[in-house]
């Protein structure tokens, strides 16, 4: 199986809440009414169609788009942690819900790769291969009528003799060549088999049954990605962007530098919230 999704994070928060908004596949979130969850809407600079056409969008593309750390730089830096707790929570609470589920289970199913097709029987390929040798001999006899120069015809009439023999031992079941591609349809059949089974196991790895396991994943994901963020790292200026003074900062992953940019408050907000929601989960 060739596609694995590697998703990325939504939001700078995302470090965390991926675990909601990456898995709801598309499905437009049911944003609660209540004033707590409109305040955090509203300092993260988020609408419900905004927010639900984006998470849409991620898994139609194969990726997840983010928008800017300033959303959080903006937030008053003694709310943060109440406003990653309060999106954490909504957070927990919609991947909980049956709606999530479904969608889930709906996307893996979709993600299951599919059976190979049946080899086509020694008889089936046979009888393509005479029908392909005769259409063969027929185009060469109409280009050769066709044909004035010496050396030309000479080239037809022994590809035109060559075709005639291989017609001729086809069917007399006498044809190597015929063989051969029978045989190659049986062994490429099997290539297929392994290769389906290997991406079957694979597909079973990275999209559990249970939705539990999946979320999982997605939490242990975000603690390995922002593990060991230097929050203290120097930026430099280069005309329109900034550039870790510490050039080895500049090979992490984006996710390292997205938690980075949300700084150590949001993210060790986010950090312990999923340490413990995993403990739940085990």
């Amino acid at each position: 199986m060739k596609k694995k999704l590697i998703l990325r994070f939504f939001t700078i928060v995302n470090v965390m809440v991926i675990t909601a908004w990456s898995l709801s596949v598309g499905v437009l979130l049911s944003f609660k009414t209540s004033p707590l969850y409109e305040d955090v809407w509203a300092q993260l600079g988020l609408s419900k169609v905004k927010a639900s056409n984006s998470i849409k969008e991620s898994f139609l593309n194969g990726y997840l788009q983010y928008y800017s750390a300033r959303n959080f730089r903006n937030i008053a830096t003694g709310n943060r942690e109440g406003v990653t707790r309060d999106l954490l929570a909504y957070t927990k609470e919609y991947v909980q819900g049956e709606e999530f589920r479904n969608a889930y289970l709906e996307y893996r199913n979709n993600q299951k790769p599919k059976e190979p097709v049946l080899p086509q029987t020694p008889e089936a390929v046979r009888a393509k291969y005479i029908a392909d040798t005769k259409a063969a001999i027929e185009n060469l006899e109409k280009t050769l009528k066709a044909v004035n120069d010496a050396e030309m015809k000479k080239s037809l009439n022994e590809s035109l003799e060559m075709f005639k023999q291989n017609l001729s031992d086809a069917e007399k079941n006498k044809s190597e060549l015929l063989n051969l591609m029978i045989e190659g349809e049986k062994s490429g059949y099997e290539y297929k088999k392994q290769t389906y089974a290997n991406d079957l196991a694979a597909w079973e790895n990275t999209y559990p049954a249970s939705p539990n396991g999946y979320i999982k994943q997605r939490l242990q994901e975000m603690l390995d990605a922002t593990e060991g963020v230097d929050y203290n790292a120097q930026l430099v200026v280069k005309g329109d962007k900034k550039y870790f003074v510490n050039k080895a900062y500049e090979n992490k992953s984006s996710n390292w530098k997205m938690a980075f940019r949300a700084g150590k408050e949001v993210t060790a907000t986010a950090r312990a919230f999923a340490q413990a929601w995993l403990k739940e989960l085990k």
